[in-house]
């Protein structure tokens, strides 16, 4: 694209940024105090869960939520049984047993961590060395980890990369996931919390040991953001881009971003870099029940129109497509008419919906249709490449520029094109 269409691009991003039609506008100086430790990330890390357990390395100080008081202490070594009562939080530790409206964990010495694990609803064993708040709604508890940033983006390096990844590539996914970060704060200020431990916020299960390369990472790129014209990057990635990022804007409506344009991801030689060492082709089959079944359930979700009854399903057909072969529109034919599904909605069409396991891998793929006698269709066959969204930085691809030799500045470079490395100084 033309310098000159870019900028009309830039100047269309600003209107609708003043405007309100872009999710907001961060600047660097709004969240030193992050960077500096003066401010903690709030995680949801555990969700739904009807059981919590705690083991305590070092000693644990059992807090009283509202008034801070302290109540008991989980020892050295020692564990804890937590459990929701309603709306309250019932901890028993040996033969003391706390029943409160929400209680706090905290390592009694501010250094060490709890290892957590649950039962039911979601969240991941981990080591998680920040403050936690155990709250209860409905016999389920949730609990939110106050997290000094650092030790937060370790964790989602560790979650996010296998532990196998070049520095180079762990250090360009530090700076983005710091970045992205402390963008999307308060995104789950619903839960108590500004973001959550999943794929939907970023993945996080506690920080990593402090020798591991993700811990390094995070520590030799210690507040480092990413910026464009002044103000934070959404710094959105996925695991594999299938040899071509897409365009924000025709993934995600309404994110027209300069520097989430896409393009090319391939080598020297037409090769993928994302293509080094991982299988990015895929394959999906639904018969047509399956896919019946699929299109009922999630159909309303994905069209957020909760109270569509779409009728029996009579066919599939992608519409129009995108440049790396991203398809951009889904049309679902039932008997009560046609239906229009865009961009990453696609994807959750056929898993169990936005909020379960993913369905289709990738929207760069193509549909065939197996049909009967009578020319009715019986299955359905999704061929494709890539994993996740396939906006900002390709992951795998990461890895397979690190290993080329680029840098982690070169690798973000290439994925969030115009954008600039600030640093915002050292924790």
């Amino acid at each position: 694209m033309t310098g000159v269409s870019w900028g009309c691009a830039a100047l269309l991003c600003w209107h609708l940024g003043f405007g309100g039609a872009l999710p907001r506008e961060v600047r660097p100086e709004s969240v030193v105090s992050y960077v500096a430790g003066r401010a903690q990330v709030r995680v949801l890390v555990f969700g739904g869960a009807s059981q919590v357990r705690v083991s305590a390395g070092p000693a644990l100080a059992i807090e009283d939520a509202a008034s801070g008081s302290r109540l008991a202490m989980i020892e050295q070594g020692g564990a804890a049984t937590v459990q929701a009562c309603g709306d309250r939080v019932s901890l028993q530790t040996g033969r003391v047993r706390l029943v409160r409206d929400a209680l706090i964990l905290r390592p009694r010495d501010g250094e060490g961590a709890a290892v957590l694990s649950g039962r039911g609803g979601w969240g991941a064993r981990g080591s998680y060395p920040g403050a936690l708040e155990l709250s209860a709604r409905g016999n389920r508890l949730s609990v939110v980890e106050s997290v000094g940033l650092e030790d937060y983006v370790a964790g989602v390096v560790a979650a996010e990369m296998p532990a196998d990844f070049p520095l180079e590539a762990m250090k360009a996914q530090a700076i983005a996931a710091r970045t992205y970060a402390l963008f999307h704060l308060g995104d789950h200020r619903v839960d108590g919390a500004d973001l959550c431990a999943r794929v939907h916020c970023q993945a996080y299960r506690g920080a990593p040991p402090a020798g591991s390369r993700a811990a390094r990472a995070s520590r030799e790129t210690a507040g480092q953001v990413l910026a464009w014209n002044g103000v934070l990057v959404d710094a959105l990635y996925h695991s594999a881009c299938g040899g071509a990022t897409a365009r924000a804007w025709e993934v995600r409506q309404g994110k027209i971003l300069p520097y989430l344009r896409g393009g090319s991801d391939t080598d020297l030689w037409g090769a993928a870099y994302c293509a080094r060492g991982h299988n990015v082709g895929w394959t999906k089959h639904f018969s047509f029940a399956e896919a019946s079944r699929l299109v009922a359930a999630n159909l309303p979700t994905v069209r957020a129109d909760p109270s569509l009854s779409p009728g029996p399903l009579e066919w599939l057909r992608p519409i129009a497509g995108r440049p790396g072969g991203r398809v951009q529109w889904l049309e679902v034919k039932t008997r009560e008419g046609a239906f229009l599904v865009r961009g990453d909605s696609i994807r959750w069409l056929f898993g169990s919906g936005f909020a379960g396991p993913e369905g289709l891998r990738s929207t760069a793929f193509s549909l065939s249709v197996e049909e009967d006698a009578a020319g009715r269709p019986r299955a359905f066959t999704f061929e494709g490449k890539g994993h996740g969204h396939g906006i900002g930085l390709c992951q795998w691809g990461a890895r397979g520029r690190a290993e080329a030799g680029q840098s982690a500045a070169e690798i973000l470079a290439a994925y969030y094109p115009g954008a600039e490395i600030v640093s915002l100084g050292e924790p």
